[in-house]
């Protein structure tokens, strides 16, 4: 009985010494197949299968070998290889930013090919999100930018670190007309000549920001002057253009263009301004709980660079803006912006609800920004994979510094 307990330990012992080399033969698969991006699970079954094989071939060699030692040595294997890996490690909002980088624009196609159909066009400066590669080489991207999702070549962006450091160079600014009717003329002067006009809620490019007098981009060809009081300024990123987009936007130009045939007496300037947004609160306090509230709607939502919307996406910066311009704030269109110009700057100790903390992953730059909403916790925007989310006010990256907007 001796000998035979001896060689069953033996046995088992070169079952176990398997059972490790199996092991580490499956983590080392895990890591080489994790590079490809393949799908976890697929990886963990056929790693599993392979230990199983490995265990019972060596239990059919030795015949000896106590089978319930085996099913809990591979009880124990497949719930380690079951286990769900950690995801300690932040991802960026800005991991799978594109920006259009060209003379004027890159068509968007439907294929990874220059034989497929054009879907689209992306003009210099336009913002993407990256959903994969494609090609031998991985030379192409397939992106969605606005209402556009299609492959471009990946030479015509900048992207990873570059476009995070180029960012704030790639927001446009528009002049959003709050009169009735609002005069664009020649020069800076209520004397000057008219160029044409714009309508309530219509916006133009704006040029050069002015105290009294702002210039814009009336028309491709031209621009003029508008009264700086009775215009709004927002910012936005350039998204990518439909074909339908872009001939609704050409219709637009044109009546536009057509409106400088028209004289200044048959088309009066009408100075009555929008009502302003609902500000009606009793306390500060108040507001700040109604922006908590208005914010907390969206938890879930996705993100989207550059997007322009609550309801369909947008990123931090977006979401912090949009947030507040439903309050009559207008807060710069990105995190650096925000940290260098939104309200006023306090310290940490002083924080409430409603408040902006800015974030930085380098130290110096405001790469993200979220909304306070007490208790030590914020909402925001986070990245691509996790959306509009809840996160501790610590949670990651360093804190560069908290704006209060509303007083």
């Amino acid at each position: 009985m001796t000998g035979s307990t001896n060689e069953k330990k033996t046995l088992i012992s070169a079952v176990v010494i398997v059972a490790g080399t199996v092991i580490l033969v499956r983590m080392h698969g895990f890591g080489a197949q994790k590079e490809k991006q393949l799908p976890v699970k697929e990886i963990q079954i056929e790693q599993i299968t392979s230990d199983t094989d490995a265990f019972r071939a060596t239990a059919g060699a030795a015949d000896i070998l106590d089978m319930d030692l085996l099913q809990v040595v591979l009880e124990t294997t497949t719930d380690q290889a079951q286990m769900p890996a950690e995801d300690d490690a932040e991802e960026s909002e800005y991991a799978n930013l594109a920006i259009a980088k060209v003379n004027n624009y890159v068509n968007v196609r439907s294929e990874p090919n220059t034989d497929s159909e054009v879907v689209g066009k992306m003009y210099d400066g336009s913002v993407a999100q990256i959903i994969s590669t494609a090609g031998e080489n991985d030379e192409w991207f397939q992106v969605v930018s606005g209402n556009v999702e299609g492959y471009i070549k990946a030479e015509y962006f900048i992207y990873g670190d570059a476009a995070v450091a180029a960012i704030d160079d790639y927001v446009t600014r528009y002049a959003v007309v709050q009169a009735d009717r609002l005069n664009v003329r020649e020069e800076p002067d209520i004397s000057s000549g008219r160029i044409g006009y714009i309508d309530n809620g219509e916006r133009v490019k704006l040029i050069e920001w002015g105290d009294e007098w702002s210039r814009v981009a009336y028309t491709a060809e031209q621009t003029g002057y508008v009264a700086s009081a009775y215009v709004t300024i927002v910012e936005e990123f350039i998204y990518a253009k439909s074909i339908a987009e872009e001939q609704a936007e050409l219709a637009a130009l044109q009546e536009l263009q057509a409106r400088t045939q028209a004289s200044e007496e048959i088309t009066p300037e009408r100075m009555i301004v929008s009502a302003p947004p609902q500000t009606d609160y009793a306390n500060v306090s108040e507001l700040r709980s109604a922006v908590v509230d208005y914010a907390m709607q969206y938890l879930g939502n996705r993100y989207v660079h550059g997007g322009q919307s609550l309801a369909t996406g947008t990123d931090c910066s977006g979401f912090t803006c949009y947030v507040y311009k439903e309050f009559g704030y207008n807060l710069s269109r990105t995190p650096q912006g925000q940290y260098t110009s939104a309200g006023r700057g306090i310290d940490l100790s002083q924080i409430q609800p409603g408040d902006v903390i800015c974030y930085s992953s380098n130290g110096s730059t405001c790469t993200h920004v979220g909304l306070y909403i007490g208790n030590g916790q914020i909402i925001h925007a986070a990245n691509s994979r996790k959306g509009v989310i809840i996160s501790n006010y610590d949670y990651d990256g360093i804190i560069l510094g908290v704006r209060s907007i509303v007083d």
